[in-house]
């Protein structure tokens, strides 16, 4: 893992109606954060939220170089259109997007936040939370080079394809499984669903081992409660640091196209424990 590639084991949404929350957000051991201005933001209090959060994000630096998103509304809304403008010139690393369900949708994000002035870096993130959107993923994944991960969001995904949310979560499976295979084809993040039950510890641990078992980055979470079992599961373990060590200090010069995989990856993991520990000093630092 570069130095440069942000952790994504945890993304703490952030609801646009709770300044006590917002305020103490660098506090939270998140790896990434996503100020909420829909699902989290009640229609009479979007606009009022869009400048808060402007706010905080203007005075409280989180200190730890940590990713910050600001989750808008969709176009198709009275506060769309107004939240992404608003978004291009707060000091965010990008915009979350609702329903994007092929690749207009980015591109009209894209054309509100060029015409806004949005810095170059700043990047389009897209929920995937439809049955469209999960069979054009690919489109939506190369619309844009602002495109930088994927989002389930899988309360609303359950809904539309009309099945259950069982612990297994067979019944959205493909579509989990499809939304990774396009991540990790085009290079970008993708971070798996809230749990339904959040509160419920072992179906939360549950759920995270699933996602780590099915290739995602991370963890959208609610409470902070359980960003630390998101931030456990989704990074290496100790056993698995310790043999990483033990591969690469046996490596010889010479390596067959088997040996070097599993050397490369054993060099990543190590990297990847190298990179939560200067960010947790970091946050410690705070």
């Amino acid at each position: 893992m570069a130095d440069t590639e942000p952790l994504r084991r945890s993304m703490l949404y952030l609801a646009g109606a709770y300044p006590e929350m917002l305020g103490i957000y660098p506090r939270f051991p998140a790896d990434l954060f996503c100020f909420d201005l829909e699902d989290g933001t009640p229609p009479a209090d979007k606009v009022a939220a869009r400048e808060r959060i402007a706010e905080v994000l203007r005075t409280i630096p989180d200190g730890a170089g940590r990713e910050r998103l600001l989750r808008v509304n969709g176009l198709d809304t009275p506060w769309g259109h107004d939240d992404c403008t608003a978004a291009a010139q707060m000091p965010l690393s990008g915009v979350l997007v609702p329903k994007v369900e092929g690749a207009g949708m980015v591109r009209q994000v894209e054309a509100i936040l060029n015409a806004a002035g949005a810095p170059q870096d700043m990047r389009i993130w897209c929920l995937i939370e439809t049955p469209l959107g999960v069979l054009r993923a690919e489109e939506i994944a190369t619309a844009s080079p602002r495109v930088a991960g994927l989002v389930i969001g899988g309360t609303d995904l359950a809904e539309t394809l009309h099945v259950r949310q069982t612990p297994d979560r067979l019944g959205v499976l493909y579509a989990l499984s499809h939304t990774v295979l396009v991540a990790r084809a085009h290079g970008l993040a993708v971070i798996d669903a809230v749990h339904p039950n959040y509160a419920n510890t072992d179906g939360f641990a549950e759920s995270c081992a699933q996602g780590v078992e099915w290739g995602f980055d991370g963890k959208s979470v609610v409470l902070p409660a359980t960003i630390a079992a998101a931030n456990a599961a989704f990074g290496p373990s100790e056993d698995e640091i310790a043999h990483a060590r033990a591969q690469v200090a046996a490596a010889g010069e010479a390596q067959d196209g088997y040996a070097s995989l599993h050397l490369a990856h054993a060099r990543r993991l190590l990297a990847k424990a190298d990179h939560i520990a200067r960010q947790d000093a970091l946050r410690a630092a705070l």
